[in-house]
């Protein structure tokens, strides 16, 4: 967000406190187009101008911006702050600002939460081994869990993620994909060969016996599944394969006397 500094005293030809629309661009650090186009919707006139029609900005109008651009910071549009902005609507400023500090302190949380899982890639990243696709995938399924998980659930699944030792991340990069790819050619066989799918279903019970489980989290990571395109996508994995994947899972353990 854009610092208004302190103002300065002017010379004699315009008032004390008084901004050109150059000053106050140069000491907000907004451009003079942005401040026009305030004007321009109703949201920051100029209280006066000079004779010669130059815009001069009050202090009243230096709060008018502070408001202006708090609001801007939580998030709401500018065709929406106008009405904040009518005589007896506007907030009590220790009430706006403490509204901008809880957007701040927020913001600094999520900074937060981004620079540990920076560190946890940064940890794994062996010689630069981690591709531009990892990369990508990683912040597709950051965003993806965030819109899901609270945040003692992505303090728990961090705890989970670390848990795994690296060779194991490693060894499930690979084979995961291969099992997925597996079972969705068993899936379009018709009828599937019964023994070979039962084999695929001990090899995904081993590699899921190599990942810490949470009840919880897995809960919500099926409801995920059924109901987030964008996670389907990015795992490969659609309703109809996971129910697929798990009525092979129960055959092998019934084959097996449940012990699979």
């Amino acid at each position: 967000m854009p610092t208004i500094s302190p103002p300065m005293q002017r010379s004699a030809r315009s008032r004390l406190m008084d901004y050109t629309v150059g000053d106050l661009a140069k000491r907000s650090g907004l451009t003079v187009r942005t401040l026009h186009h305030y004007e321009q919707l109703g949201l920051l006139v100029p209280s006066t101008r000079t004779d010669s029609g130059y815009r001069l900005y009050s202090d009243a109008d230096i709060r008018t911006l502070h408001r202006i651009l708090a609001y801007r910071q939580m998030g709401l549009a500018l065709k929406d702050i106008g009405p904040l902005l009518a005589p007896g609507a506007a907030a009590p400023l220790r009430e706006l600002l403490a509204r901008q500090i809880a957007t701040v302190e927020a913001g600094i949380a999520e900074q937060q939460r981004l620079l540990v899982m920076l560190q946890r890639v940064e940890r794994r990243a062996v010689d630069g081994a981690e591709s531009t696709e990892d990369l990508l995938q990683l912040i597709t399924a950051q965003q993806i869990l965030e819109r899901h998980y609270s945040d003692d659930d992505m303090a728990r699944l961090r705890a989970l993620q670390d848990a795994i030792p690296p060779e194991t991340i490693s060894r499930l990069k690979t084979e995961i994909p291969a099992l997925l790819a597996a079972f969705r050619a068993a899936q379009a066989a018709k009828p599937a060969d019964p023994d070979a799918l039962i084999a695929l279903a001990r090899q995904w019970i081993a590699m899921e016996r190599l990942v810490p489980v949470d009840e919880e989290l897995r809960r919500k990571g099926r409801q995920m599944l059924g109901t987030d395109a964008s996670f389907q996508q990015m795992s490969g994995i659609d309703p109809a394969l996971a129910q697929f994947i798990d009525d092979a899972v129960a055959a092998a353990k019934a084959a097996d006397g449940g012990d699979a």
